[in-house]
């Protein structure tokens, strides 16, 4: 899965994460108060002659402190944005670009402020 490779690309570039205690792949738990969720959501129709694919990927970001989650927000929009031409795990991506602005989602019923990325990218098939 696409989300196992970028979570580990992450980590591997210093936010202070750790998988299945405040990162979390395919679901938000309701603890800890602080932590990042990353999900799979599909992607652009593959190109049927050339090996390549573009899947999507999501990233919720939630912190009881507004500027926690928006400050990590964009440490990780900072190291994917724009990233190209790399190998993580068995995969090839050639980039990965925002889908759109990071935004402020509101807060879930325990007053926890959330944001909300998007992010396409290019990989070889």
């Amino acid at each position: 899965m696409i989300i196992d490779e970028i979570a580990d690309y992450i980590i591997s570039e210093g936010i202070d994460l750790t998988l299945a205690e405040d990162f979390f792949k395919g679901y938000l738990p309701d603890s800890p108060n602080d932590c990042v969720a990353i999900f799979d959501t599909g992607g652009a129709e593959p190109d049927r002659d050339i090996p390549t694919g573009d899947p999507t990927f999501q990233l919720i970001i939630r912190s009881e402190s507004y500027e926690t989650a928006h400050d990590l927000t964009k440490s990780i929009v900072d190291k994917l944005h724009r990233k190209m031409n790399f190998t993580q795990g068995s995969t090839y991506f050639y980039y990965i670009f925002l889908m759109g602005e990071p935004g402020h989602i509101g807060r879930d019923t325990k007053n926890r402020d959330e944001f909300s990325v998007n992010f396409i990218c290019k990989i070889k098939r």
